[in-house]
């Protein structure tokens, strides 16, 4: 008889166990979010590819790579080509209490680039003594390391794709980009349209 019963309170058990180890592995498997920036492609001719892991408590890291990069918007209307390459880490903070891993965001980011840009004019710098003098050239690296803050939010459609708009701001901390070229400032601003799938 109390073999009965067991099975009994077993069968049901073993259900509900069974449906939360699916809902669990469902949930399990849209942990991981792939995007890529149509802004920067359509600006600039930038690829950027992101890769956002979705933690606990609305916290998620990315790291993102951009090909053919630019330092910001600059030189978007000038540029001849950029073999350019950089990648930014990011820690999101999703503020909703509502809802999982959408909505507004902020995040710190450490940005790495490597490489130089080629435009279409000759490119003025400032001398010694802090005159405007032309360089003779027509490329400049854009090479360093740079920390920053940024805001989005985010979209979730059908719990697989996503639509975020996202601003940044970030200093170089490397060496001054004005050396370089005198349009540049030590400070990066970066605007983005992503577009996303959840797996």
């Amino acid at each position: 008889m109390k073999k009965k019963y067991l099975l009994i309170c077993a069968g049901p058990m073993g259900c509900i166990a069974s449906a939360q180890l699916k809902d669990d592995s469902e949930t399990r498997l849209l942990k991981n979010e792939l995007s890529t920036n149509a802004l920067d492609l359509v600006i600039a001719g930038s690829l950027n590819v992101t890769y956002e892991r979705l933690l606990n408590n609305n916290v998620s890291l990315a790291g993102s790579a951009t090909f053919f990069d630019t330092y910001g918007y600059y030189d978007a209307g000038f540029l001849e080509s950029t073999n350019a390459f950089s990648f930014r880490a990011s820690a999101n903070f999703y503020v909703s209490k509502r809802r999982k891993f959408e909505g507004l965001y902020f995040y710190p980011l450490l940005k790495v680039r490597t490489g130089s840009v080629e435009v279409d004019y000759e490119i003025e710098v400032f001398n010694d003594q802090g005159a405007i003098v032309r360089s003779g050239r027509n490329s400049y690296d854009i090479g360093g390391f740079s920390a920053g803050v940024g805001l989005g939010n985010k979209w979730v459609i059908q719990d697989k794709f996503t639509v975020t708009v996202f601003g940044e701001v970030a200093r170089n901390l490397g060496a001054d980009l004005s050396d370089e070229n005198d349009l540049l400032g030590n400070v990066e601003p970066r605007f983005g349209i992503n577009f996303g799938y959840r797996f």
